[in-house]
């Protein structure tokens, strides 16, 4: 087939290597990426109980690129990376980019299936046609970033895409993250804990093939296309400069920060301007950058921190990084309440350094912080549980980096406690400190966390309640209620509603269309941040599609694929015997108003069951139990998971 590469099963277990075709079926059915990747994982837990410890040799570890991915079709290129979470025991899938995704596609391979447990810590070399395991016990114990200058100076070319672990998934910290080449973190859910558990440290692909497509002037004209509307997008130059932390200053005043755990949902000018994307281009920035081949935003860029700009800034001169993303801020300036720019980035670096999600520190730490604050737990019992003193203050980077340090390498007791969900760190201190440290913790379902605020905005509670990885809002990343998009509602509904700020009307189902649009760009293997604002036409997308593989499609066609893929996950959560209780959200959120603002008195406990009745309405789902109806699955092509469920 045309723009399809193989499927290669690694079992390492007995260094067994079968390189296969993706069927037909497959492609017609889920188009690639997330979808196919989704169906890999339910493929192995037909064969494997679905109930297996995250953390053993039956547990999978899939690495999946839809077919745009690693093309010149404007949108980079994204690999999704599916498994069964050990951060909350049922599906869990994280997305990167950098060059791994595109090199591996450039292999001849579209999805890597790993399962089984090597003897010996090994990382997997592919090179277009050659596949091997390698030995990896030099490079057990090292950070991420030395991981791969190991692997340089080892003879890896340095155009090679390298995905590999840090100390925390070697040290089963549950959120480990699998970090790609130096900056991209595929972070949620725990991947990097999971090839921790296979002694797996590291996956370099390298290709010389290039990708075979159906019509090479076709698919010119189509990436044209998608540039012209690409750049004719309001806020595209801004875009570039600055990415996703653009939001920083625009949440705080929307009510969408995460200000002291959630306390505070805005702060005070002064602080977000040092903390803001303006303050990062004038102090830090070097030069723009894209992540992944085939992305025409570039937006993140490297930076400098010389040593003069902050008081954090004179311990770390000299240091060299990558801009952040948006979460990193909300993860330690908001969340942890840090007014300083290169600790930010500091923090961020180290965490990726570790490979481990700093979205889970950004509830971790400032649940601790705040805990301390209310005098729920005191110094003494910081102190027997960390070794020696913690200051557990707002706005300390010292004790944040202090944290993730003794997390990653399990150092004390306090490491060990904050290694696991957010929920279980929680029931730990309450054990230890016979506190009620829950109703403190911004947790939601699966025990994650995600450190921004949501009540306002109740297309994304409802997003943070049902995602299928947990407590999460990438799955349907949009901004339809935050920038009160009313043109978006009506192509979608013919209604204005779902746009309108601050009232639940058409808010569960609009997260559900978001979902299914959002996971259009998962499936073909593309990045979908530019695209949770600016909404853009599918149709485009079709036409890149048809033009690389030479099978029609259509924006319905694209949206049934995603949807396929949508319910498969939660298929995969229904027989891990998840239901509508689960879906659900922390306490602050549900029973503590706004206090002032944009969606003053606004909380989720006043909208959040109506809202998920017409999420599951709108799905198909029955509205009881939240389970995927026989009717809605043989609807869209899945009978088949209809009649597994059932047993």
């Amino acid at each position: 087939m045309f723009g399809y590469g193989d499927i290669v099963r690694i079992d390492l277990s007995s260094g067994a290597i079968i390189r296969e075709p993706v069927p037909p079926a497959l492609v017609k059915k889920f188009i690639g990426g997330m979808g196919i990747n989704d169906w890999l994982l339910w493929e192995h837990f037909l064969q494997v109980d679905p109930r297996v410890d995250p953390m053993s040799e039956e547990n999978v570890l899939i690495a999946g690129v839809g077919p745009l991915g690693g093309t010149a079709t404007c949108f980079g290129t994204k690999t999704k990376f599916t498994f069964k979470s050990p951060l909350t025991g049922f599906f869990g899938d994280a997305t990167s980019g950098g060059t791994f995704g595109a090199q591996l596609r450039w292999s001849g391979i579209d999805h890597l299936v790993i399962t089984g447990r090597a003897s010996r810590p090994v990382y997997i070399y592919i090179e277009n046609d050659r596949i091997e395991v390698r030995d990896a016990g030099r490079l057990w114990g090292l950070t991420t970033d030395e991981t791969v200058e190991a692997l340089y100076a080892g003879g890896i070319p340095e155009e090679a895409g390298i995905v590999c672990i840090g100390p925390a998934g070697e040290n089963g910290v549950r959120y480990a993250s699998l970090i790609v080449t130096h900056h991209r973190a595929a972070a949620r859910a725990g991947g990097g804990c999971v090839a921790g558990s296979k002694n797996l440290k590291a996956i370099v692909a390298l290709g010389g093939k290039g990708i075979r497509v159906y019509d090479r002037r076709a698919v010119l004209e189509a990436a044209e296309k998608i540039y012209q509307v690409i750049n004719g997008s309001p806020g595209i130059d801004r875009w570039k400069k600055i990415g996703s932390t653009m939001g920083v200053a625009y949440y705080n005043t929307i009510n969408g920060n995460a200000f002291r755990n959630n306390q505070f949902t805005q702060t005070a000018d002064e602080n977000i301007a040092k903390i803001s994307a303006d303050w990062y281009i004038e102090n830090l920035k070097l030069r723009d950058i894209s992540c992944s081949p085939g992305c025409t935003f570039g937006c993140g860029s490297t930076c400098e921190v010389k040593g003069h700009e902050t008081l954090f800034a004179r311990k770390i001169a000299g240091f060299k990084g990558y801009s952040p993303e948006y979460i990193t801020v909300g993860s330690f300036g908001m969340a942890c309440d840090i007014h300083d720019y290169p600790a930010i980035l500091f923090l961020g670096d180290l965490c990726n350094k570790y490979g481990m999600d700093y979205e889970e520190i950004g509830g971790i730490v400032p649940l601790l912080m705040e805990l301390r604050q209310r005098d729920l737990i005191n110094d003494q019992q910081v102190k027997e549980w960390f070794g020696e003193e913690l200051a557990l203050e707002w706005g300390n980077a010292e004790t944040v980096m202090r944290i993730v340090k003794a997390i990653a390498w399990q150092e004390n007791t306090l490491g060990r406690m904050c290694s696991h969900s957010t929920g279980k760190l929680c029931e730990s201190i309450e054990a230890r400190a016979g506190i009620d440290a829950k109703r403190y913790s911004m947790a939601g379902k699966g025990g994650m966390v995600v450190p921004e605020e949501v009540r306002p905005f109740p297309i994304w509670c409802v997003m943070a309640a049902t995602n299928t990885r947990g407590c999460d809002v990438m799955k349907g990343f949009n901004f339809i209620d935050k920038t009160g998009r009313e043109d978006v509602s009506l192509r979608w509904f013919g209604q204005r509603d779902a746009g309108i700020r601050h009232v639940p009307d058409l808010k569960g189902k609009a997260a559900a269309a978001a979902e299914n649009y959002i996971s259009v760009f998962n499936c073909l293997g593309i990045c979908m941040f530019r695209a949770s604002s600016a909404i853009y036409p599918l149709d485009m997308l079709a036409e890149a599609y048809a033009a690389v593989t030479g099978l029609e499609m259509t924006e319905s066609g694209l949206l049934l694929a995603a949807e396929r893929a949508f319910n498969l996950e939660k298929a995969f959560n229904v027989r891990m015997g998840l239901r509508r209780e689960d879906d659900v959200l922390c306490l602050r959120w549900m029973d503590e108003p706004i206090q002032s603002g944009p969606g003053e008195g606004m909380k989720a406990r006043d909208f959040l069951d109506k809202l998920l009745d017409e999420y599951y309405e709108y799905r198909g789902w029955d509205v009881a139990t939240s389970i995927p109806t026989r009717e809605k699955l043989a609807a869209i092509g899945l009978a088949d998971i209809a009649d597994e469920m059932e047993k």
